[in-house]
């Protein structure tokens, strides 16, 4: 989903070891198996990541895996495990980007990472529909995929959502409107304004965009991203203006910064595709991003099965005011049955 802010959620304190039974847990199972001993808001920040985790080696004798939002927080936290010498630590993180969690599992800095899709190829496609006058989803959430050392060379094991077969069946039904080879002269202009404050996924969202819309002959593709709000907001009053037939936005953390420019564009009959973080308003045709919730709970099964006899968990939490740190959390306790210990 998105990493806009929200309110507080209460966070657990740390708890010291607590004599020959271990460390207290902070969340526990209802039957003692898998225990949180740890948890920290690390900000989304890998150095801090890196420094907390050298503080919970110091002060826990044992831990038997980390449970980090982002992977470069658990690479960090694997970093820090290394360098203390403490072996036999399993590491579960959230992205798998090429040059980041793929290649930490590929050195065997990981063991697994769940990718968040960025959904590009799912907006160019249903700009295309819509461009072509048919009334695309109000929703589309895209799947996930596990990467391990086992499957990283067939290119992961996805993870899929209902979303996912939405689209398959859009693709299957209007076959014709979403081929490369079309038989009508016709093509259509799709601006992308994106906001350029999460690289290298950011990056990554681009590539894939221009890839997707490259295999269309029928797309005229201007894409433009800014880190600056009004850059943004002049960016997309400028496809209106210019009458585009389709414009996608990935929008910035602050709430409803690009529903009025979306409202103009709809007011002008031009498709609004929100890609990757909520728009903050309903001023849009279709939203296309990722579930969080099911990333975390795909992250909670696999760790079930890294840990077949439970054990000693450590959780680096992302910035906890955000949604997608929250739900990355909730879906992860969900799975493992984790509840608060009184």
């Amino acid at each position: 989903m998105n990493r806009q802010s929200l309110a507080v959620l209460p966070l657990l304190a740390v708890f010291p070891a607590c004599g020959s039974g271990g460390p207290k847990a902070v969340l526990q199972s209802a039957d003692g198996k898998y225990r949180v001993v740890h948890q920290v808001d690390a900000r989304w920040d890998g150095a801090t990541a890196r420094t907390e985790m050298q503080n919970v080696l110091e002060r826990l004798p044992r831990v038997d895996l980390v449970y980090a939002h982002d992977d470069p927080m658990a690479f960090a936290a694997a970093q820090a495990c290394r360098q203390k010498g403490r072996t036999g630590v399993k590491f579960v993180g959230i992205d798998a980007l090429e040059h980041e969690g793929r290649k930490y599992v590929a050195d065997g800095a990981i063991d697994a990472t769940f990718e968040y899709p960025t959904g590009a190829a799912a907006a160019i496609d249903l700009a295309l529909l819509a461009c072509s006058g048919i009334a695309p989803p109000r929703r589309v959430i895209v799947g996930t995929r596990a990467y391990t050392v086992a499957n990283l060379a067939a290119g992961g094991e996805p993870v899929p959502s209902p979303g996912e077969i939405v689209l398959a069946n859009l693709r299957t039904q209007h076959a014709a409107v979403l081929t490369t080879t079309p038989t009508i002269d016709v093509v259509f202009r799709i601006g992308m304004a994106q906001c350029r404050d999460r690289e290298p996924r950011g990056a990554v969202m681009r590539e894939q965009l221009v890839a997707a819309a490259k295999r269309y002959p029928q797309i005229q593709f201007d894409h433009r991203a800014d880190d600056d709000v009004e850059k943004l907001r002049g960016t997309v009053r400028d496809f209106v203006a210019q009458n585009y037939n389709a414009i996608l936005v990935s929008p910035p953390q602050q709430p409803s910064a690009l529903a009025a420019p979306c409202q103009e564009a709809l007011a002008q009959g031009i498709a609004v595709i929100v890609l990757d973080r909520e728009l903050g308003s309903d001023d849009y045709t279709c939203f296309v991003g990722a579930d969080d919730l099911q990333i975390g709970e795909a992250a909670g099964r696999k760790i079930a099965e890294l840990l077949p006899d439970g054990g000693a968990i450590v959780e680096i939490q992302g910035l906890m005011t955000s949604s997608q740190a929250q739900e990355r959390h909730r879906g992860f306790a969900k799975a493992l049955g984790l509840l608060p210990v009184q």
